[in-house]
């Protein structure tokens, strides 16, 4: 989900990270990893250009922590200082409104990157200005279901003059209500979201889940300009044809839904839901 803005006024990095995980009972192919190296060397060098680092959740493939992982992350104590050091970084609370395993993650984040940045604030409900640039940080909505265990996410606004990008990582459609409305009340030219994981479909979620998730992504379309969909739901095969009746609601209201790589003029390689084949 890691994604650079800029503006005239300030380059902000959001959700720092990058990650690999186990899928279909399989470890990942040679080529997954190749992907994860190019996007880490990717992400430490949008970070020299950057001057604030955000941070939604402490999940590893959101922020850099600061231990070597070779096998999923990739990550290391001079990633995380390539990425973090003389920064301005906005992060979400470690000890309100998130999950035991976060709480303690976003703890032993915050021991080293406080040290290394330039200034280390929580940002949760808070608004950071920058020159005409605005950064705004609505109070976390859920990380998928309510009361599912994974915890809370925070949405970044970021908006200058009449334009605004809403990103909004791990909301998994969105399912939730409460995140539809905050996405239909902000009216943002483009929004970045985290699609629904149907890779677990039948398997740890049901089908009603997909269902609302649909739904709401219909409403969305409608109204937000350009939506990209990407991340949990890219991990499944079907993912393109998943997103039909979207697409279809998009188009008619002259809008579009596209992935990550389609927004920076690439075609999507969606490599996880690939990793049987």
């Amino acid at each position: 989900m890691c994604t650079l803005v800029k503006t005239r006024d300030v380059t902000v990095l959001l959700d720092a990270g990058v990650a690999l995980g186990p899928r279909f009972r399989l470890m990942p192919h040679p080529q997954e990893y190749r992907a994860r190296d190019e996007a880490r060397k990717r992400i430490e060098d949008a970070a020299t250009g950057a001057k604030v680092v955000t941070i939604s959740h402490y999940h590893n493939d959101h922020h850099t922590p600061n231990f070597e992982d070779p096998v999923w992350l990739g990550s290391s104590p001079e990633s995380l200082e390539r990425i973090y050091k003389g920064k301005i970084v906005l992060a979400k609370d470690s000890r309100r409104k998130i999950n035991t395993a976060q709480r303690r993650r976003g703890w032993m984040f915050r021991q080293t990157a406080e040290k290394l940045a330039e200034k280390f604030e929580i940002a949760d409900g808070r608004t950071f200005k920058f020159g005409r640039t605005t950064v705004r940080f609505p109070p976390p909505v859920p990380h998928g279901e309510d009361e599912s265990g994974l915890g809370w996410v925070l949405p970044c606004i970021i908006e200058r003059s009449r334009e605004k990008v809403m990103f909004a990582p791990d909301v998994q459609g969105p399912v939730v209500p409460e995140t539809v409305r905050l996405i239909l009340d902000e009216e943002p030219d483009t929004l970045i979201m985290g699609g629904p994981p149907t890779y677990l479909q039948g398997f740890r979620i049901g089908e009603e889940f997909f269902q609302t998730a649909l739904r709401h992504m219909e409403r969305v379309v409608q109204k937000v300009p350009t939506v990209v969909v990407d991340h949990h739901l890219l991990r499944d095969e079907g993912w393109y044809k998943f997103l039909e009746p979207v697409r279809a609601s998009a188009e008619k209201s002259g809008h579009r839904i596209i992935t990550a790589a389609e927004l920076a003029g690439e075609e999507a390689r969606p490599l996880e839901c690939q990793r049987r084949k």
